[in-house]
């Protein structure tokens, strides 16, 4: 019931779902013949969902997150008894596919599978089950462990944690499963957006954990343009994950999840 919750909650708190509340409103005014309320609210919806459609909101709000957490190369890495490898990477193999759907994250399992190979890591844990609405397809965690065994990672090296959904759970699961076997600190394989609630919350946790941040959304290079200020699906996406992960980490804040 609580993640059903949550993820409502998110649909309206986002920015597409707040702008179109705000128009929303502002329609209700109308039809209450309150024309210069419900004109403002109308447009003041449409300006909300135009700054959050447009590059440099996207590029704003993405750099925040990233900035402190940039992405090393694997010889650069640390290395370390154990990897931990966030769910968020793979769509899961509900009918009618057949196999896992390939994410934009999927980076964090390549890098993860990189570790290993090159030394840095000896084993590797992946957490992340499947939401309540999709119980039908194997978990995340068992999809990535098969798809790190298919780049060249010994089965016997991966263990799956598939109880957790969200990053709190991923956390606890991955105490739980670590235990007193792990004394030092261990590599948080995670992309650059989600490193910084996921760093707090893990270390809140009590797991001592290295970030190991293994793709970013914002590159360099490119001139602002006015082309930049024309809103495209693409911004929107951008700026909706920077704001969940700036949202979710106040959140966990005032919940105590997260240092």
């Amino acid at each position: 019931m609580t993640v059903y919750l949550s993820k409502v909650l998110q649909m309206l708190i986002f920015p597409l779902g707040i702008s179109i509340a705000v128009m929303v409103l502002g329609l209700l005014f109308l039809l209450f013949r309150r024309a210069r309320v419900g004109t403002a609210a109308i447009g003041g919806g449409l300006i909300l969902l135009w700054v959050a459609s447009i590059s440099p909101t996207a590029a704003w709000l993405t750099r925040l997150l990233e900035q402190d957490y940039p992405p090393r190369s694997v010889a650069d890495t640390p290395q370390a008894d154990l990897a931990i490898v966030l769910g968020g990477a793979l769509g899961g193999a509900a009918p009618p596919r057949v196999a896992p759907d390939l994410g934009d994250a999927v980076d964090r399992v390549w890098f993860a599978a990189q570790l290993h190979r090159q030394g840095r890591v000896p084993r590797i844990l992946v957490v992340g089950g499947n939401t309540p609405w999709t119980p039908e397809a194997p978990s995340e965690a068992s999809s990535i462990r098969n798809l790190l065994v298919a780049w060249g990672v010994p089965a016997g090296d991966v263990e799956i944690e598939t109880g957790s959904q969200n990053t709190w759970e991923n956390a606890l699961g991955a105490r739980r499963m670590i235990g007193e076997g792990v004394s030092g600190p261990v590599l948080l394989v995670t992309s650059g957006t989600h490193m910084r609630r996921a760093l707090a919350t893990f270390t809140r946790a009590g797991l001592n954990v290295i970030p190991a941040t293994a793709e970013v959304s914002l590159t360099e290079g490119g001139r602002f343009t006015a082309l930049d200020l024309i809103p495209n699906a693409g911004a929107l996406g951008q700026t909706t994950l920077a704001f969940k992960e700036h949202l979710g980490l106040i959140v966990y804040r005032l919940l105590g999840r997260a240092d």
